[in-house]
């Protein structure tokens, strides 16, 4: 009786160059067959349907942090622009308030230098290069002297009217008593009726005051205020103060009133000194009679 056949125990498969071999013919095939009659199209289409949304989800993590990156950067630079902004603003701020200061100035010198002349006097610039730090007075120093031809009791005015005057000389410099001033004060007279009064200051740049004023003088808000040159100080003429208004007496028989000054008191930096050219007529009658008297 014969045995009936069985399987091998081992199948023999192809070797890996055969395998090789044989998907390089069918990749081969493939090409030429896509070439010549495009048979691949629709499985392309179809690959690129079923990869493209995975191609999409892998590569969105990269576009944002690509986008974060370029987020930060962004921050970064515009921060660093906004501080070179700032401090160009500043500096334009800054470089602005120096020049309105310098017109302003330049206005002021101008005015100043437009004066017209006096006669009996000449103008001599000055400058204020210190203020007194006492609240109760107020007085400046200013860059004339004595080494400069300047003596104490001379008027300083500025482009609007009368300042103050000139209290003591030092050899580069001297000290202006401001018209302001609580010891200072000045005889003027109404330009419209000629009324006669002296104004005095009350320690304020912004107020001027008639403190014994006749309670029937005739004096008005708006009234104008000039130097009447009677006290050998100031000469005639000078703007010093615009009446504001007048109080009645409150037990006391004198009435009261308030003044704006006209000139820039404590406003301006420069100034300008009346150096007077030639001894009042009052002096020269004097020094004759003295001259007289030691010829006897």
């Amino acid at each position: 009786m014969s045995r009936a056949p069985h399987a091998p125990l081992f199948i023999r498969e192809m070797r890996l160059p055969t395998r090789f071999s044989l998907y390089i013919l069918v990749c081969l095939f493939l090409l030429g067959m896509d070439a010549r009659y495009a048979t691949l199209n629709s499985v392309r289409s179809g690959l690129n349907a079923i990869i493209h949304p995975v191609q999409i989800a892998l590569a969105q993590p990269w576009e944002w942090l690509l986008g974060m990156g370029g987020f930060f950067v962004a921050h970064g630079e515009l921060a660093s622009e906004n501080n070179r902004l700032k401090r160009q603003q500043e500096l334009l701020a800054a470089s602005l308030g120096d020049r309105i200061a310098i017109e302003a100035e330049n206005t002021q010198l101008r005015a100043l230098m437009a004066l017209p002349p006096r006669p009996g006097f000449t103008l001599l610039p000055g400058e204020i290069i210190e203020a007194s730090t006492d609240p109760f007075t107020r007085k400046v120093i200013i860059n004339r002297g004595s080494e400069h031809g300047i003596a104490a009791g001379w008027p300083v005015v500025d482009a609007n009217g009368l300042v103050g005057q000139i209290t003591r000389v030092y050899p580069w410099s001297a000290e202006v008593s401001l018209l302001t001033d609580r010891n200072q004060g000045a005889p003027v007279q109404n330009m419209r009726n000629g009324l006669r009064i002296i104004v005095s200051g009350q320690g304020s740049d912004n107020f001027l005051e008639v403190r014994f004023l006749d309670m029937h003088a005739d004096l008005q808000p708006g009234d104008l205020l000039y130097t009447s040159g009677i006290d050998g100080i100031y000469p005639a003429g000078i703007p010093v103060a615009r009446v504001v208004n007048t109080d009645p007496p409150h037990h006391t028989p004198f009435a009261r009133a308030l003044c704006q000054p006209l000139g820039g008191v404590g406003r301006y930096r420069h100034m300008a000194i009346l150096v007077p050219t030639a001894p009042p007529a009052g002096v020269e009658k004097h020094l004759d009679a003295a001259s007289m008297k030691k010829s006897k």
